[in-house]
């Protein structure tokens, strides 16, 4: 990231099943250069020679995680079931099969990840009634919030809402603009594509840092930089009130307050942000 930051992909879930019109305002995000090729095409990532779509980068992730997984269960994987966020369309979600495919696998079923994220903690045992569920996940790239109603073992989505280019990368960003504001850093330093991620990394450690701790002190080619919670919140609050927005348009679509749900799912490292839990306590857990 640091030392070739031009050849190291990240983020590219938020490339699934776009075009390069659809993500072209946010281009500077990326370190690494997507190809305007003037088409309603998936866009293409050039690194080096060799061009990429979100579509075979996904691949190579897969096949990695199915190599540690055969790795760790010491037997030949060849099927999988494969979770997407609830808002991915059809193009989306049939570009995530075909990744399972070039990774190898046999993709039985393509599967919502708040449904997933419910499964896993365990929401659907022993239920005699009806649930209602709010998932609330805030991962690096994405950010979704679905409502889910859970009878007799059957889940349905009441309704989802969300932004694709939301999440803590974007908290990390914001973060990176605090430091420039109010530290002596030149422009020029900054421009360098290594020294961005290099600040960009240090605002991600300084992140986790606050989730446990009042106080960040790093250091910046030898510049002092520090980061105290109640700044970090500052910084989060817009990030923070655009997921509440979408958590209110949930609710109304799916017809329903917030006292009456009656699980509250947090998926996603962005989560375990202090700050974020208490303004989501707030918004949905009833009174």
């Amino acid at each position: 990231m640091i030392e070739q930051p031009e050849r190291t992909i990240f983020s590219v879930k938020r490339l699934m099943g776009k075009s390069y019109r659809d993500i072209e305002e946010h281009k500077e995000f990326f370190s690494y250069h997507i190809i305007d090729d003037e088409t309603e095409s998936l866009v293409k990532i050039e690194i080096g020679d060799h061009f990429y779509n979100p579509v075979e980068l996904s691949g190579h992730i897969l096949k990695y995680l199915k190599s540690r997984i055969e790795k760790f269960l010491k037997t030949t994987v060849t099927r999988a079931v494969i979770t997407v966020p609830a808002y991915f369309n059809d193009a989306q979600r049939q570009a995530t099969r075909d990744a399972g495919k070039l990774a190898g696998l046999d993709v039985l079923r393509i599967v919502n990840e708040p449904t997933a994220a419910s499964l896993a903690y365990g929401i659907d045992q022993n239920t005699q009634t009806a649930q209602t569920i709010a998932v609330y996940d805030l991962g690096g790239g994405t950010f979704d919030i679905s409502i889910l109603r859970l009878e007799q073992g059957i889940y349905e989505v009441l309704s989802t809402s969300g932004d694709t280019f939301l999440g803590g990368d974007d908290i990390d960003r914001s973060i990176v603009n605090f430091w420039l504001t109010n530290h002596d850093i030149e422009e020029s330093i900054i421009k360098d594509n290594r020294n961005r991620q290099k600040l960009r990394l240090l605002a991600e450690r300084a992140k986790r840092h606050l989730t446990y701790e009042t106080s960040f002190e790093g250091d910046f080619n030898g510049t002092p930089l520090q980061l105290d919670r109640e700044e970090l919140e500052t910084i989060c609050k817009p990030i923070v009130q655009k997921t509440l927005f979408a958590c209110q348009k949930a609710l109304q679509d799916a017809g329903i307050k917030a006292s009456q749900l009656d699980h509250v799912v947090l998926v996603g490292g962005s989560t375990r942000i202090p700050y974020l839990k208490m303004k989501l306590v707030a918004f949905l857990v009833k009174k």
